[in-house]
């Protein structure tokens, strides 16, 4: 049983050495071209045939190859070697901002500018034309007598002289006619309503206020007596008609001075 044993083994190691070296037929068959070339490149066939390689020399030294030159046109150009040229340094420029300690500076006079004084046009007053008229006004003496004064005044000239010179009659004394110790018995706050002149007769309109004076008769003689000859200063008037608010009247106030009809200066 033994001696069987050992040669069921002989006959497989047998086998397995027979397939073996047939697979690597197969594979050097598969792959001879590779493995010739390997074997080529690494000289194992030189070895294989039992050629000699002559051995290099290592103690000659080694010339550089020079590549052979076939034409003109393959010959190496030599470059020349360009020294760099001198450069001429630049000219210096002047410094302006500097100056010559040798010359003194000489400076310019700053120019003076006279500005002119632009003279306004003074714009021209309009000339306001005048014309003299005359006004009375009154004083007390010691006896308590009305006296009569006349003051002439300056005015603007107007289409209207009758009016302008009894509103101005109204508006009282000036300074330079109180220190004169002239005075007006027209009561305070007497307006003129209205003026015209017809045939002679200056119908003078006024208002309320006339009516009342707080000296007695000859205080409203008086002021009556300013408006009569204040008007008939103009040689177109002879008389005054007095009214009261647009209406005639033929008293004047409690002490019945009569107004009923033109008054002249013979009346006074």
């Amino acid at each position: 049983m033994a001696a069987k044993r050992k040669q069921k083994s002989a006959s497989l190691g047998c086998l397995f050495w027979i397939a073996f070296i047939l697979l690597v037929l197969v594979l050097f068959f598969f792959n001879r071209k590779n493995i010739g070339m390997v074997l080529e490149k690494t000289g194992a066939m030189d070895l294989i045939s039992g050629k000699e390689f002559p051995r290099k020399r290592t103690d000659v030294p080694l010339e550089p190859e020079i590549p052979a030159i076939t034409s003109a046109e393959d010959a190496p150009v030599e470059t020349p070697i360009l020294e760099p040229t001198p450069t001429k340094p630049a000219p210096e420029k002047p410094d302006l901002t500097k100056t010559d300690p040798k010359k003194p500076e000489t400076k310019k006079p700053a120019a003076v500018v006279t500005e002119k004084p632009t003279s306004k046009p003074v714009p021209e007053k309009p000339t306001i034309k005048t014309t003299k008229t005359t006004l009375f006004f009154v004083s007390i003496d010691a006896d308590g007598r009305v006296l009569r004064h006349e003051s002439s005044r300056q005015i603007p000239k107007t289409d209207s002289p009758l009016t302008d010179t009894l509103t101005a009659l109204f508006n009282g004394t000036t300074n330079a006619e109180t220190s004169k110790k002239m005075r007006s018995l027209i009561p305070v706050g007497t307006r003129l309503l209205s003026a015209s002149v017809k045939d002679g007769v200056a119908t003078i309109n006024l208002s309320e206020e006339f009516q009342f004076n707080q000296f007695g008769i000859e205080g409203y003689l008086g002021q009556l007596a300013q408006i009569v000859f204040t008007a008939t200063a103009f040689p177109t008037v002879s008389s005054v008609q007095i009214l009261i608010d647009g209406q005639r009247r033929e008293y004047l106030g409690a002490e019945g001075v009569w107004i009923g009809t033109p008054l002249s200066r013979d009346k006074f």
